[in-house]
């Protein structure tokens, strides 16, 4: 149970900075929400913005999961990984002829990378910590 409680968690809190961004930037810019996409953002200088918050989102929505859990880290990880993988697939298929395809195939890209830097710099935080 703790597992899937701290592995919930992690995904919610990945999806709700990530879409929290994007209703700062809709607010700011008094345009319409897109939880998804391009065509909501200001310009295209923004689209460098929403990757970086999406790695950060990612990696912190994955050390939550990792830290929350506790034991077998790496069950956790491809768990996390595998549950962002199918919610990028869903995110694709549900607009595949509204976003290009060029977004649609690097976008996935950073939550990986959030996913993977997550990993890195869970292990480092393992490694620093001395045992008894």
């Amino acid at each position: 149970m703790k597992s899937i409680t701290a592995l919930f968690t992690g995904f919610v809190l990945n999806l709700f900075f990530e879409g929290f961004s994007r209703i700062i930037i809709a607010f700011f810019f008094t345009i319409e929400y897109s939880f998804w996409g391009i065509s909501a953002l200001p310009n295209k200088s923004w689209i460098l913005i929403i990757y970086l918050v999406s790695v950060v989102s990612s990696w912190f929505g994955c050390m939550i999961t990792l830290t929350m859990a506790g034991s077998a880290p790496r069950k956790h990880l491809i768990a996390f990984l595998v549950l962002t993988l199918l919610w990028s697939t869903f995110e694709i298929l549900g607009s595949i002829k509204v976003v290009p395809s060029w977004y649609l195939f690097t976008f996935p890209l950073t939550s990986v990378a959030g996913i993977f830097i997550a990993d890195y710099t869970f292990k480092l935080n393992q490694n620093a910590i001395p045992t008894s």
